[in-house]
């Protein structure tokens, strides 16, 4: 089975040209744990081919002991938070940890910086399909971002996002069936 190197999928099921390239006024890095890099079901990944203005910075947990310094008015997009009210200033840049909830737990608690940033969430929305069971708080990343261009942009801006996400985790399934895995329903 030949992979894509940008998407991960089997070629048969390839998200590259389904992918849309949406421009947003707001950058975002992702904290990437380094082994969600490996993982096929990355949703991080998708999100960084679609966004213009996005970056993914690959981190370890207890090796990695450089600090991740955040770009100044940066806002974490990390359950404890809500969204900006309309007389706050936007963030310029969203600072995006992913991984299991474990690594980004950890992620967020073995950097500082990350941990005074303001923070940026939304309660996940009770009909979306998923790949793997979240906590109640939880999304994935991509999702996630999604969420967050809607909040900070609009919703007709974040529409191919939340296309893209549903796409993502339907292509997913598809390519676990063909590998004998189960997924969620």
């Amino acid at each position: 089975m030949d992979l894509c190197p940008r998407c991960q999928f089997d070629g048969r099921l390839c998200l590259c040209r389904e992918v849309p390239r949406v421009e947003t006024r707001t950058a975002f890095v992702i904290v990437r744990h380094a082994n969600e890099a490996r993982r096929r079901s990355n949703s991080g990944r998708i999100a960084a081919l679609a966004l213009s203005r996005c970056e993914i910075v690959d981190r370890r947990d207890r090796r990695d002991r450089a600090e991740f310094e955040p770009p100044p008015g940066a806002w974490l997009l990390y359950p404890g938070g809500g969204i900006p009210a309309e007389s706050e200033p936007r963030p310029g840049t969203v600072v995006v940890i992913d991984g299991t909830w474990r690594e980004a737990r950890r992620l967020f608690h073995q950097h500082p910086s990350l941990q005074l940033l303001p923070r940026l969430s939304f309660p996940p929305p009770p009909a979306t399909p998923r790949l793997r069971r979240p906590p109640p708080y939880g999304m994935a990343t991509l999702e996630s971002m999604a969420h967050a261009v809607e909040a900070l942009e609009g919703a007709e801006k974040a529409r191919p996002l939340h296309q893209l996400f549903a796409l993502f985790v339907t292509r997913s399934r598809k390519a676990a069936r063909r590998a004998g895995k189960w997924l969620l329903q």
